[in-house]
């Protein structure tokens, strides 16, 4: 037996734990490479550490060691999954099974067979995907089926080193607390893993594996059809706009095919080279289409064919970039989320008014994203801001939906929508399906989706957002930013100006603190299960408001050594000239406000 003597006790024992349980000769004969080579440092950082449920479920790169994604890590986490499920579930969510996904990344489909593997050990009936599909149709399958739970792996648009592991529970929506820590608490008391669960060569022949591919799609796609009123639907048909879409290496391209069939829409024009999944996403540095090098495919095939419409999913077909060529400056408008938040967010509500007089509607957005939305709903419905991530937007929907009320729409900035309650995450297909729709009633008219939103700036004011981020991999150093923070005029007292700028509210999630105790009077809407009305976990997040209409949110990344800023400045400015002096003045603003704030350069943060 191989013995690690690295001097480090506790190393020593999580490695030898590590050659115990793996039986992946690729992982295996990594970490005895390591161990003959003495990299101690390197065992260090992925043996004793295990990854926690962020933002986004577990993440992380593909390699040996309980920090990575592995088949050891898979099976251990689903073997604690089962565990809680069966402590916590009604057998008749038991019964119903759970269901599995898996996008085209490498060993997506391997994980998925492996946690399968336990589950049918288990005697629990498994809903299994027979090839890629979409992460939300995980999350609609686990409802429609009344499973205990669904699990869909993927990384959606991490580099392709990177796996990742995305938990729903019975009702739809990815784990929060108690269950993703009781999760993890549960994966602790089952380490050990059978021989047998190794073992996945007949796995889609077992008599408690089906097939759930046909049967979620058609019922998805009826889902489709139903969400668009009848009048949308005929004039999808009667309009015939095209698009170009692009499944950037990943699962959507025949999901949103099928779609948008059952929405009247004509079939959109596929990017070749990116329409099937390749995990090593050859013609992209990284898979994200906020990067701007992910949509250039996209814009030469729309220009070689008179085509003004882009719509782009990431690898998992969750998330939406939108793209719309502007005859009157001949280049391309790329909407930003926030932008495409505010054009699904009203375009729902007026579908939602044409047909009802309840303005008992709720609209979500997470906190750091833009306010237009809360002034579009403002007298017509109500808004409600929860913690970052689409976990606690999947989670207030249905906490709303037990209490009767309705959740027509829901976004984040880094382009993430949730056109509906059907599917309580954000979902890249729906969302390809309703702008296409909406941009066949606009270009009816003569319109488009950039004037569409020149024309809700006149009515609800100037959004201008400006965000970034710094690269940190010293903890200390972010723990040093946020001391400055809350000391910065002596002990216990935070800025009171930055630069320029005034600051009139302050909101240190972090440390429960707010200065003054009520902003300005300004009610809140309180709703039970948005994250903000709990103590914060998440790291650091401290949000400013200052005088001139000016709102930064400065927060660490739950699942990158990032330090990202939100901002977003609302005033009036009805010409193109009054919007690009803003924005240049927002620049300007923020620069001050975060060198001051932040420091980069005295902390070394990478830009």
């Amino acid at each position: 037996m191989t013995v690690c003597n690295s001097g480090n006790a506790k190393l020593d024992a999580a490695v030898e734990s590590w050659l115990k349980h793996d039986k992946n000769p690729t992982t295996r004969q990594e970490v005895l490479d390591d161990i003959a080579n003495s990299r101690w440092e390197k065992l260090e950082g992925c043996m004793l550490q295990r990854q926690k449920f962020g933002t986004a479920g577990l993440r992380g790169r593909m390699a040996a060691g309980y920090n990575c994604m592995n088949d050891v890590v898979v099976l251990q986490t689903a073997q604690g999954l089962l565990s809680y499920l069966q402590k916590v579930c009604h057998q008749s969510q038991l019964r119903n099974g759970v269901v599995v996904g898996y996008d085209g990344r490498h060993n997506s489909k391997r994980f998925a067979e492996l946690t399968t593997k336990v589950f049918i050990s288990a005697s629990i009936p498994v809903h299994l995907f027979s090839k890629v599909c979409p992460t939300p149709f995980v999350s609609f399958a686990t409802i429609m089926y009344g499973a205990g739970a669904g699990v869909m792996v993927t990384a959606s648009h991490n580099p392709r080193e990177d796996n990742g592991y995305k938990v729903y529970w019975g009702n739809g929506s990815q784990v929060i607390g108690p269950h993703d820590d009781n999760i993890l608490d549960e994966i602790w008391q089952c380490l050990d893993i059978p021989e047998d669960h190794w073992n996945i060569e007949e796995i889609r022949s077992h008599e408690l594996v089906k097939d759930c591919t046909e049967d979620v799609c058609n019922n998805y796609n009826k889902y489709i059809h139903d969400s668009l009123h009848e009048d949308v639907r005929e004039m999808n048909k009667k309009t015939s706009v095209r698009s170009v879409y692009s499944a950037m290496h990943g699962v959507g391209y025949e999901y949103v095919l099928k779609a948008f069939q059952a929405a009247g829409l004509k079939e959109p024009l596929s990017v070749r080279e990116q329409q099937d999944p390749n995990p090593d996403f050859p013609t992209v540095m990284f898979p994200n289409p906020e990067e701007k090098e992910c949509l250039e495919l996209s814009k030469k095939l729309a220009e070689d064919n008179n085509i003004k419409l882009i719509l782009v999913n990431d690898p998992d077909a969750d998330r939406l970039a939108v793209a719309e060529y502007d005859e009157s400056k001949k280049c391309w408008k790329v909407f930003s989320g926030n932008e495409m938040g505010a054009l699904l967010g009203c375009w729902l509500l007026e579908q939602h008014e044409k047909t009802s007089s309840d303005g008992d509607v709720y609209l979500l957005a997470s906190f750091v994203s833009s306010k237009m939305l809360k002034a579009i709903v403002k007298g017509r419905g109500y808004f409600v801001e929860t913690l970052t991530g689409f976990k606690w937007m999947g989670n207030t929907t249905l906490v709303l939906s037990q209490q009767d009320k309705q959740t027509l729409f829901a976004f984040e900035e880094a382009i993430g929508y949730m056109c509906g309650s059907r599917v309580p995450d954000k979902d890249g297909v729906s969302a390809a399906v309703q702008v296409a729709s909406l941009a066949s009633q606009l270009y009816s008219t003569g319109s488009s989706l950039t004037q569409q939103l020149q024309a809700l700036y006149v009515r609800y004011g100037y959004h201008v957002s400006y965000n970034g981020y710094y690269i940190c991999h010293d903890p200390a150093v972010i723990q040093k930013i946020f001391r400055r923070i809350r000391n910065y005029h002596g002990s216990g007292v935070y800025p009171k100006k930055v630069g320029s700028c005034e600051i009139v509210h302050l909101n240190d999630f972090t440390e429960g603190v707010k200065i003054p105790e009520k902003a300005n009077g300004e009610a809140h809407l309180k709703v039970i299960g948005t994250g903000l009305d709990q103590e914060y976990r998440s790291g650091e997040m401290v949000s400013f408001r200052c005088s001139g209409g000016l709102g930064v949110t400065v927060r660490t990344s739950g699942t990158e050594p990032k330090l990202k800023y939100y901002t977003e400045l609302v005033c009036t400015a009805h010409t193109e000239r009054e919007q690009e002096e803003m924005r240049q003045k927002l620049e300007i603003m923020v620069k001050e406000f975060i060198e001051e704030l932040l420091q980069p350069k005295e902390n070394g943060l990478i830009e």
